[in-house]
């Protein structure tokens, strides 16, 4: 089971790393690709465009320590289910939008939208074994 936990927090952990150091570059890219989900609040697109990459890259820190790893995962299932959220209302909408999930997408469509929310829900689940998984055995030092 130890493998397994230090398998998926190394995924996570690198898509999270990933995708935030990628949202680091100018925040203006950014914060058009958040406006195109109508949805958010003009006033909120540019500090969510500044600050997510940093939530994103500490999820990804949080995630590797050993000690964090569960704080890590719950911030990551937090994440996922926005980003679930996000993607299935503006298909439910008929919205075709890059998600910006890792960097601009020139040519956004609806088969790429409906990878990242199936890619998200496949991440959704390994934040979960990660949070429920048991602790393995703890040995008393000699």
């Amino acid at each position: 089971m130890k493998a397994l936990d230090w398998i998926l927090r190394l995924t996570l952990a690198g898509v999270f790393l990933y995708a935030g150091f990628v949202k680091m570059g100018p925040s203006e890219r950014f914060a058009i690709t958040v406006a195109q989900f109508t949805f958010v609040p003009p006033v909120l697109i540019g500090l969510l465009a500044a600050s997510l990459g940093w939530i994103e890259i500490a999820t990804g820190g949080l995630l590797l320590v050993s000690r964090t790893k569960r704080i890590g995962a719950a911030l990551a299932a937090g994440l996922l289910l926005l980003f679930i959220a996000a993607l299935a209302w503006a298909l439910q909408q008929g919205l075709i939008v890059d998600c910006g999930c890792f960097g601009e997408d020139p040519s956004p469509s609806r088969g790429k939208m409906l990878f990242a929310l199936g890619r998200d829900v496949v991440l959704l689940g390994f934040t979960a074994v990660v949070l429920w998984a048991r602790p393995g055995p703890r040995r008393l030092p000699p």
